[in-house]
């Protein structure tokens, strides 16, 4: 079974040790984007791009329904981060039954 803390592992192994969004000091790595230029979270790339902050996070997935929130974009890619562990678990299960019945 994946958690949360997994995929945040995931995500902080991308980046360097320590990062934070250089604007304004978030450190959680399920938000930050790193380019050549600089670290920065979802909300302040975002901004920087000139494109808002909030983003419509579909809430069963977008595969399943259209249906969204707007949400802002660090706390989307929270959202949707979750959505990921729990897609993997359920994949896992799967096969775990699977296994099982064989």
């Amino acid at each position: 079974m994946m958690s949360l803390d997994d995929e945040r592992a995931r995500c902080a192994a991308m980046l360097p040790a320590g990062a934070t969004c250089e604007a304004c000091g978030v450190d959680d790595p399920l938000v930050l984007n790193s380019d050549d230029r600089m670290i920065l979270c979802a909300e302040c790339d975002a901004i920087r791009d000139g494109r808002g902050s909030i983003e419509a996070h579909h809430v069963a997935g977008r595969r399943y329904s259209a249906v969204t929130l707007l949400v802002p974009a660090n706390l989307h890619r929270r959202l949707t981060a979750m959505q990921r562990v729990r897609a993997r678990n359920k994949q896992w299960r799967g096969k775990d039954e699977a296994r099982e019945t064989a």
